[in-house]
């Protein structure tokens, strides 16, 4: 009875972790984008051919070679001059998003692991209304995972949160319809202004990102 009890007590734990391990999609601003680039300067080179010996016999059956006529003038390319960009060259714009210096995105924690780069992005938050009450002032921030594939790439934002600078004031989670801090302390139409901040702020991240990785990287020092 023991040993039933215990894988019991084992399967639902399992089970637990991996529904705690999904995703609310419903709290993801995610896009995939694709991404093409130049094929003069991506393509991978063409292994070279070696051009025809011909052969043809001489006096008294001995081999005489002779020079193959000289090629003619190729056809112009007309394919499509743009090609998917390799995976490579899709992390490596992704981490010089990263790097870039920027007024506005203030971003921190940044990891590689080779197939994806993310970071944490951070906005300060103060009220644009008239003779605001400071007490909910302070920042907003969410989480940035762009994942690399050839020819494309996917971003996703999450985790957008409201921190104000005095204590017990945070809203927490955006996407929260009551804050966390209580609607006694932050009223309802805070909370919307709020909300609507940190939206305007996510949308900023993800036009800034999709220009940015338009832009071949410029040679330079890694600063990752």
């Amino acid at each position: 009875m023991k040993k039933v009890i215990l894988v019991l007590v084992l399967f639902l734990s399992g089970f637990v972790v991996i529904a705690q391990e999904k995703e609310d999609e419903t709290k993801l601003i995610r896009e995939v984008v694709k991404l093409q680039v130049d094929k003069n300067k991506f393509a991978p080179p063409k292994p070279a051919t070696p051009e025809p010996v011909a052969e043809t016999k001489g006096k008294k059956g001995k081999k005489k070679v002779e020079e193959p006529p000289p090629p003619e003038a190729g056809e112009p390319d007309t394919t499509n001059p743009f090609i998917p960009a390799p995976q490579a060259e899709v992390l490596k714009r992704a981490q010089n998003w990263y790097t870039l210096k920027d007024n506005k995105i203030k971003k921190a924690n940044g990891t590689n692991s080779g197939e994806k780069v993310s970071c944490n992005v951070t906005f300060p938050f103060k009220q644009k209304v008239l003779n605001p009450v400071d007490d909910v002032d302070g920042t907003i921030s969410m989480d940035l995972i762009i994942e690399a594939k050839e020819g494309k790439y996917r971003y996703t934002i999450k985790n957008i949160k409201h921190q104000a600078r005095k204590s017990g004031m945070s809203g927490g989670d955006i996407y929260a319809i009551v804050p966390e801090c209580g609607s006694m302390k932050v009223s309802d139409k805070t909370w919307k202004l709020i909300k609507k901040e940190a939206f305007i702020n996510a949308q900023l991240v993800a036009e800034d990102l999709k220009e940015k990785m338009n832009r071949e990287v410029e040679g330079k020092k890694d600063e990752w």
